[in-house]
């Protein structure tokens, strides 16, 4: 049998002038002419040195990149962050002394979110969250992988490609404007399975099977690292008018579309089950404080009587340089910088993903930013374009890598004709543990693990507390959020 790859992805890039980019190469061409024009009207090689200084100190910061990001980028995000902390926006204090009692809101990009419960026609209920900055509304799965352990190579790629169609089909309509995949590592407190044994028991069972299951439950011992998945669909405001601005009309919209999303994702090897408000509150409460995880799962659906939206946030936290600080835990997250070269098997981030004893609490989630269709034609076309006059200018090794480049486009060319969609993709990587938890050595595991699935990663400096946020998979896109623009960036 033939071991399918999987690779060809591209990272858009307009062609311009000794490989700049279209936008740095126009205004390099602005400035040239700027300075001409300059010592033309002044016959004044003072004014033309000024000039052309001048533009060295914009220009270059422009085209010289570090990280992946422009000396400019880099410049105002140490500035956004430095006049941050000036104002005291990077410290966050709630609870029973704050200025608003009693009330522990999520930090950051999240303040504005709400969170309802709804239910489908079918009779399920699920959760919706609704980050009202951008009018995005979120519908989170749990999901329970079914794991590749004897199973035949064949369902495994019947799989993969579900799961692609599943990402194609949900592109078409131009509503998702994000699917987030979430696998996680997270301590095994081992509360529900004694719950559950719990829950077996009966009343009127036979004295002798009642005391096996209680020594069974009191054998359940000893703390571990269990899995946990989850699917985030975030969509956009559904309709016009009114619809788009009441929530009862959106999660109805988005109900009736629910069932879809389940089929498709059962067919990709993926059960999954929306979660409800209660887990949803559990979910971000124990990842904010890392002491809360065994009182919430005790709780189970009952948090409700003690816990709110509202509550669910941290009580303090610190937004620093290279790492988060929230209640009795920190956290750094890393960011993808280069996606595997070459093409890779479906099992590429399994070292990543797998659990570790000394990474006891990891986070990776993939963020899959849709394309609809008319958006992706266009796009493919534009790739396709640029990367053949980047061929046509660049030479030696950069003509080689243009060339691959000009094939991997034109591929995208041919499989998007043929119904396949276009996804632009992320991934971001938080690792949480105590305040006294070895750093140095969790950040040398996690770039171990990251060289091993031959993925490119680099730290978030400057927006840890965004990126913790975005990573728990709640519908908090980074991009709609940019502080940043386009126009200086890589």
């Amino acid at each position: 049998m033939t071991t399918r790859m999987y690779g060809r992805w591209e990272k858009p890039r307009s062609a311009g002038f000794f490989g700049l980019t279209w936008g740095a190469s126009m205004f390099g061409l602005g400035l040239a002419i700027t300075v001409m024009v300059g010592f033309m009207l002044t016959r004044s090689l003072t004014a033309a040195g000024v000039l052309v200084g001048g533009g060295a100190l914009v220009f270059i910061p422009l085209v010289v990149s570090r990280d992946g990001r422009t000396g400019w980028e880099l410049i105002v995000l140490r500035a956004q962050f430095t006049l941050a902390r000036a104002r005291g926006e990077l410290v966050y204090r709630a609870g029973r002394f704050s200025r608003i009692p009693g009330t522990a809101r999520l930090p950051g990009l999240l303040a504005d979110s709400r969170l309802s419960e709804y239910e489908t026609a079918g009779g399920k209920r699920f959760a919706m969250i609704h980050i009202r900055r951008t009018d995005h509304y979120t519908v989170v799965l749990r999901v329970i992988p079914r794991g590749k352990e004897l199973v035949d190579q064949s369902q495994i790629d019947a799989w993969v490609e579900g799961y692609g169609r599943f990402l194609a089909t949900q592109s078409r309509g131009g509503e998702v404007v994000a699917v987030t995949a979430v696998l996680e590592n997270v301590v095994e407190t081992r509360l529900r399975q004694r719950r559950e044994v719990a829950r077996l028991v009966r009343s009127d069972a036979p004295e002798f099977a009642k005391a096996v299951m209680r020594e069974a439950a009191a054998d359940i011992g000893g703390v571990g690292v269990r899995i946990e998945a989850r699917i985030a669909v975030t969509y956009r405001a559904i309709g016009k008018g009114r619809i788009r601005r009441d929530d009862a009309e959106q999660a109805r919209e988005i109900g009736q579309r629910l069932q879809g999303v389940l089929s498709h994702l059962a067919r990709a090897g993926l059960p999954a089950t929306p979660l409800q408000a209660w887990e949803v509150i559990g979910l971000v409460r124990t990842r904010y404080d890392l002491a809360a995880q065994r009182d919430v799962e005790s709780a189970g659906s009952t948090i409700t009587t003690t816990q709110s939206w509202d509550t669910a946030g941290p009580l303090a936290h610190a937004d620093q340089w290279d790492h988060y600080l929230h209640d009795g835990g920190r956290s750094i997250t890393w960011e993808m910088d280069a996606a595997p070269r070459g093409a890779v098997l479906e099992s590429g981030l399994e070292e990543l993903l797998r659990p570790r004893a000394d990474v006891p609490r990891k986070r990776v989630a993939i963020v899959y930013r849709l394309h609809s269709a008319a958006e992706a034609t266009k796009l493919v076309d534009s790739d396709f374009r640029d990367a053949l006059a980047a061929e046509q200018t660049e030479r030696g090794m950069a003509s080689a890598s243009a060339s691959l480049r000009v094939g991997n486009t034109n591929a995208a060319r041919q499989e998007q004709a043929r119904g396949a969609g276009l996804t632009r993709f992320g991934v971001l990587i938080t690792v949480s543990d105590h305040l006294d938890a070895d750093l140095p050595g969790i950040e040398a595991s996690v770039q171990g693990m990251s060289d091993a699935s031959r993925l490119g990663v680099r730290r978030c400096y400057g927006s840890q507390a965004s990126t913790f946020a975005a990573s728990l998979g709640i519908g908090l896109i980074l991009p709609e959020h940019t502080s940043i623009s386009k126009r200086v960036s890589a």
